[in-house]
């Protein structure tokens, strides 16, 4: 499917220039819980520092804890199943997730189609990354209970990130809250499914603090895919004085995932409920236990100046059964990041801003491999004994001019220097380390027209090579342990975008939007060879979309939203050793995909709402031999609050795949011996029950 014409040569500044001449229309404020555009004056930091979302010349997303909070809250997919772009799969129906934006993180091979673990993706929580500084997150330390607001950037985030080709999902906790409270949850549902947690905030003077805590656990509808999670969150945030604040971040979580596998299209017809024989043979499994300290701290240096400082230290315990062998790591990772900005205001409506600043993440520890015993367990042969470092150094440097309040003008640059190191301590010969290194341009134009905002962007991404994916292959294995044929994948976006709020007069409610076309061209795309044992960085792709998210406020009590993408990612150079695949769709990503929601408040404290998905076909592998079926699901929701003299009851009930249809969650890319796919949850109920204290 061909979306846009080649011709790439019109000029941003005419597109956008035709544009704003169009006449401003009225506006309103938005409703509260707006999950694409919020209203003005609400703040982000796509960009690193606090900005005016609705000017941020950048597709930006905001999901409010209301959208997600009748939800099992068991994955991250819970709270990113709506916006445009965003591909978010549940994979089992458990916590392992796959999520791509814009087509990043989609990568994967057979049995390395990242399960527990994203790529391409930057994951934050509370100004801390998760994401590891070879572009790896394991999502155990994301808790939507605890979470507020969800943050999601969808353009290109590498000039500010780094190693973020894909964008920037950012989990954030609320701490503007006027006096102490303390809430207590219970959900429960189909297939074993029960999640409690204790969710509680106090008041210290000015400080505010949070603590989270949660027990969840699921069964599983197919077999193998149970999961267990316990973890412990922390936050206190304070005025140092009149012009500063400190933050304090305390997290634990122990995680414990099965994983089921995937099926060729004769099993799941079969018996979908069955996990994959050689799985289960092998009890595949991740045994994870992560701790976390982060400090911020943010100062007014000036009226028109500030700093924001960050530091963090994650150590980590990790196992797994996988691929065969059983792992052991044990690893810390520590970093660090500074961001200063200063404004002038220039007069006549000119105002000029400049933004600095830098990151470094290092991490750092051994993997042992042994054989596995006959029941899955670890055996007493050590087949391999290593210590992997990876650290992420960057900068960059951003200027802004607005003029007459209605024009932005935004340039930015970073640099990145990416190092990877691997002793082999059985054989030290085989020690070695490697460096990327990158610039990354960025610059965009904005007109702002009332409550609309009309941008255009250029700018580069890069990726390096997650570690995973490093293994030389023969006869390089004798020599080094690291592939000398990787080297980041780079990029180069275009993007025009629209967002704004109107408001049409009596009896026509008020509407939010994001709309926004993208045009990514895709260099040295890491691809696999030998059956997905090793990956090399020899390809071309290109990627083409346009995104459309609404948010519509008819009368009071009626809400409908929806969120639409339709793109068209192919391959343009490919080649490896099972033959040449140019012009092919990229595998795993949907050409289509749209949600829906309406909710209306039908009494004083209640409200119903219906749901609907459609995801479009899509081919599980690089040959596009192998393909997934459209699936259109329904869902069905009701919420009750009630006020109490003590606080608030509020109870949910929730209906997924109404229809009980059969579908696919998700796939392994380029499966082993026909095993592309994963079964989808069947219809399935839960329910869950708060009180909250006041």
């Amino acid at each position: 499917m061909r979306l846009f014409a080649a011709n790439r040569s019109l000029p941003l500044l005419v597109v956008i220039a035709a544009i704003s001449a169009h006449s401003r229309a009225r506006a309103a404020d938005a409703p509260a819980d707006t999950a694409v555009i919020p209203v003005e004056g609400v703040t982000v930091t796509g960009s690193r520092m606090p900005e005016n979302l609705l000017r941020s010349p950048a597709s930006l997303s905001l999901i409010s804890k209301s959208r997600f909070e009748g939800t099992r809250q068991i994955s991250l997919a819970d709270g990113l199943g709506s916006i445009p772009g965003v591909f978010a799969q549940s994979r089992a129906g458990g916590q392992d997730v796959r999520i791509t934006i814009r087509g990043y993180g989609a990568r994967g091979n057979g049995e390395r189609s990242n399960a527990g673990s994203m790529r391409g993706i930057r994951i934050m929580t509370d100004g801390i990354p998760i994401t590891e500084p070879d572009g790896r997150s394991s999502l155990d330390l994301v808790d939507l209970g605890g979470t507020d607001r969800i943050e999601v950037l969808r353009s290109n985030g590498s000039v500010h990130y780094g190693n973020a080709s894909g964008g920037v999902v950012h989990l954030r906790t609320a701490s503007a809250f006027e006096e102490a409270f303390a809430n207590l949850e219970g959900r429960a549902g189909a297939f074993g499914f029960h999640r409690e947690q204790g969710h509680a905030g106090i008041t210290m003077g000015r400080g505010r603090g949070t603590l989270s805590l949660y027990n969840s656990a699921f069964g599983g509808w197919r077999d193998h895919s149970e999961s267990f999670t316990t973890s412990a969150q922390s936050r206190f945030t304070t005025p140092v004085d009149d012009h500063s604040k400190l933050g304090v971040l305390l997290d634990y979580v122990s995680n414990f995932n099965r994983y089921p596998g995937a099926l060729t299209q004769a099993e799941m017809d079969l018996n979908p409920q069955q996990a994959n024989a050689s799985f289960v043979a092998r009890d595949e499994r991740r045994f994870n236990r992560i701790g976390r300290v982060g400090v911020t701290y943010d100062r007014h240096l000036t009226t028109a100046q500030d700093l924001a400082l960050a530091s963090w230290v994650e150590p980590k315990v990790l196992q797994r059964s996988e691929r065969n062998r059983f792992r052991d790591f044990t690893r810390y990772h520590v970093g660090g990041s500074a961001t200063w900005q200063h404004r002038k205001e220039l007069g006549s409506g000119r105002q000029i801003t400049w933004m600095a600043g830098g990151d470094d993440q290092y991490q750092d520890g051994s993997i042992q491999f042994y054989n596995l015993t006959p029941e899955g367990g670890r055996g007493t042969t050590l087949i391999a004994n290593k210590r992997e470092g990876a650290n992420s150094f960057g900068g960059f440097a951003q200027g802004e001019l607005v003029w007459n309040d209605a024009w932005s003008l935004r340039l930015a640059a970073r640099y990145d220097n990416a190092w990877y190191i691997s002793e082999d301590r059985i054989d030290p010969t085989l020690n070695a380390d490697k460096h990327f290194t990158h610039v990354t341009p960025k610059g965009s134009i904005a007109r702002f027209i009332g409550k609309h905002t009309l941008f255009a962007s250029v700018g580069g991404g890069v990726e390096s090579p997650a570690f995973n994916e490093i293994d030389p292959p023969p006869p390089y294995d004798v020599t080094t342990s690291l592939n000398p044929f990787l080297d980041p994948m780079i990029s180069t976006s275009y993007e025009l975008g629209a967002r704004g709020l109107l408001a049409g007069g009596a009896g026509s409610g008020r509407l939010s939007y994001d709309a926004a076309l993208y045009w990514i061209d895709v260099q040295n795309d890491i691809v696999p060879f030998n059956g997905g044992a090793y990956f090399y960085t020899a390809g071309k792709s290109r990627r083409r979309g346009a995104e459309l998210g609404l948010d519509w406020t008819p009368l009071t009590p009626l809400t409908l939203s929806g969120a639409m993408t339709l793109s068209n990612h192919e391959y343009i150079d490919y080649t490896n050793d099972l033959g040449t695949f140019d012009g092919n769709q990229v595998a795993g990503l949907p050409q289509t995909t749209f949600d829906a929601a309406a909710r209306v408040r039908v009494l004083s404290g209640l409200s119903l709402a219906g749901t609907f998905k459609q995801v479009g076909a899509y081919f599980a592998d690089d040959a596009n031999t192998a393909s997934v079926k459209a699936f259109a699901l329904l869902g069905l929701q009701a919420d009750y609050s009630h006020p109490l003299s003590i606080g608030a009851l509020h109870a949910f009930l929730g209906v997924e795949n109404l229809t009980d249809q059969s579908y696919v969650g998700s796939v392994f890319i380029n499966g082993i011996n026909g095993q592309y796919y994963e079964p989808g949850l069947p219809r399935n109920v839960s329910g869950g029950l708060s009180l909250s204290f006041r």
